[in-house]
């Protein structure tokens, strides 16, 4: 565990997303952009965008299938750039958001980054990651992600402090359920919380929604768990962000027509509430697809890792084993959903020594829970088998996907034995490539 050294790199130049993505980012959760703490980021307001966006392009099939994953990243400044628009304050929050757009409904993930965390910037040594964002801006803050999750990401989105607050009081609040007291003052930073605990939803007006997001003066800091009713669950500042995403989005969703929620979201953007350097702008037509989203399904997880001290200031280090599979699972939708934890054998069903092994080693680092290696009954399988008895056909098919595999097959769940076995069998054939890197 510790830094990530990343490496700088030239920015290539980005092609316009497709405006589907930009709906279910904006309307089904740019307005979540607010929700992480304090954010603001420079870019072109709607009305300064080039060109519009009409219907007919919207519904084109080459749009909705230019781009199997697009991924946003969502950042969230502090008020500690005062009021100069040419400088840039600390990320309070730091999300990137991905979307599977070969889906049906689409799939959407995130990982949420703490601001502590521990890495290295281009230029600037080692420091914490919310300091990227002082230095360079949101291009740098990019940067400097991709480096550590090893992956693109095509566009930004944000929002000030100033903004989460007026979306949130021009959305006429949020409901939210406070789960514990929570008092703070930071004249300095002019951020006053007063939040009292209650069982029921509180309709939370934006002065209180960012004390909300903000808090994190208890136990948890800004991540870490706590037992509910027996069960390990996610607690602090990062899981009450998650939380308030989902119930924005749907405050949001909640507005009668499509025209309502496009308005909202446009007057946000026009005033300033909202920023992304988006090609996005009829609203109106684009909330049609709004209705592709459920923001209660959104699987949300924590960049792993633990808190920790180096020298005299205390970090986020990243937990470099578990790090690969969240990855995988949340910005490249491999490996098994959080609901569909199958587990896995891996036979050689070809003679090759070691390729069970390698094929294991693959699946595990996509996130599958491999529980067995071995030989399968004999080595005349020409082509790879993956064999499901659990119904588990959403990992049956990331697992085909990964190996390049076709033959797929199904034993009923009740078959002899079956419950003995693991929920997915892979037998290795003689088309599996054999390089280490597979």
């Amino acid at each position: 565990m510790g830094e990530k050294s990343v490496p700088v790199k030239r920015k290539k130049r980005r092609r316009r997303m497709p405006p589907v993505i930009g709906v279910i980012l904006v309307l089904a959760l740019g307005a979540i952009v607010g929700v992480l703490g304090g954010l603001h980021i420079s870019g072109l307001p709607i009305a300064n965008l080039p060109g519009g966006i009409s219907l007919k392009e919207i519904l084109h099939p080459s749009e909705l299938e230019s781009k199997p994953i697009v991924r946003i990243l969502i950042i969230g400044e502090d008020e500690t750039a005062g009021n100069n628009s040419d400088r840039h304050g600390l990320s309070d929050t730091l999300v990137v958001l991905a979307i599977n757009n070969e889906t049906k409904p689409k799939q959407v993930r995130l990982i949420s980054i703490p601001r502590d965390t521990r890495v290295r910037i281009p230029g600037h040594g080692t420091g914490k990651i919310n300091s990227a964002n002082v230095f360079g801006g949101p291009e740098l803050s990019r940067d400097v992600i991709e480096g550590l999750l090893g992956i693109d990401i095509d566009y930004y989105l944000s929002t000030s402090t100033s903004g989460l607050r007026e979306l949130v009081d021009l959305l006429g609040g949020v409901y939210i359920v406070v789960d514990q007291n929570m008092r703070y003052t930071d004249r300095k930073q002019k951020l006053y919380i007063n939040l009292k605990a209650s069982p029921e939803k509180q309709l939370l007006n934006g002065q209180q929604a960012e004390g909300f997001v903000r808090f994190r003066h208890d136990r948890w800091g800004d991540s870490g768990y706590k037992i509910v009713d027996g069960k390990k669950v996610a607690a602090g500042r990062i899981a009450r962000q998650q939380y308030f995403m989902r119930a924005l989005a749907n405050r949001v969703l909640a507005l009668p027509t499509k025209r309502e929620r496009a308005a909202v979201l446009s007057e946000a953007y026009e005033k300033g509430y909202v920023k992304s350097d988006l090609n996005v702008k009829d609203w109106n037509a684009l909330a049609d697809f709004m209705k592709d989203i459920d923001p209660d399904k959104i699987q949300m997880d924590v960049l792993p890792g633990v808190p920790g001290m180096n020298g005299q200031a205390s970090y986020w280090l990243i937990d470099d084993d578990k790090l690969p599979a969240v990855v995988a699972r949340q910005m490249r939708f491999e490996g098994p959903d959080e609901e569909d934890s199958a587990t896995v054998e891996v036979l050689n069903g070809c003679g090759v020594a070691g390729v069970a092994g390698r094929v294991a080693d693959k699946l595990t680092r996509a996130g599958f829970q491999v529980t067995k290696q071995g030989n399968a009954p004999d080595f005349n399988y020409d082509h790879c088998c993956v064999i499901t008895r659990q119904g588990r056909s959403a990992g049956v098919k990331r697992i085909a996907s990964l190996l390049n595999c076709s033959d797929i097959r199904t034993e009923p769940k009740d078959a002899q034995g079956s419950d003995q076995l693991p929920d997915i069998t892979v037998i290795v054939g003689r088309d599996c490539p054999r390089s280490d890197n597979m």
